[in-house]
């Protein structure tokens, strides 16, 4: 197995953990009846400093501080990403829930995919 299709199967493992994480916190806050705009920006906040540390650490062997600024650039991006295809979706008919549901493997495949050329760019290797 190569490096990099390594790195894409813990990227897949660890985004289920974060995934599992953010979309708990998410669900957590509209049962609690918050706003739209408080769920998700409170599950992102609270899901920040998580997964810097897991993908960084687990999916691309480095949490180095010195990427955070691009990560938090990176995760309000995909905040906001978030939130205008969770309008719409909202909108064309399923409930919130359903709706961040539907949407979580393509802002899985966006995080994979700005991770790997933005976040963490210069990393050659993945841990392990």
């Amino acid at each position: 197995m190569t490096g990099e299709l390594l790195r894409i199967m813990r990227f897949l493992a660890v985004g289920l953990l974060n995934t599992g994480f953010g979309y708990s916190c998410y669900a957590a806050f509209v049962l609690a009846d918050a706003q739209l705009w408080l769920a998700i920006s409170g599950s992102t906040v609270l899901g920040i400093l998580f997964n810097f540390l897991t993908y960084g650490g687990l999916v691309f062997g480095t949490t180095a501080q010195r990427l955070l600024p691009r990560f938090l650039l990176f995760y309000s991006g995909l905040g906001t990403l978030n939130f205008m295809l969770l309008r719409l979706l909202i909108w064309l008919g399923p409930g919130p829930l359903l709706a961040q549901a539907i949407l979580l493997p393509l802002l899985a495949a966006i995080g994979y995919f700005g991770m790997r050329t933005f976040v963490f760019r210069n990393i050659q290797k993945g841990a392990g």
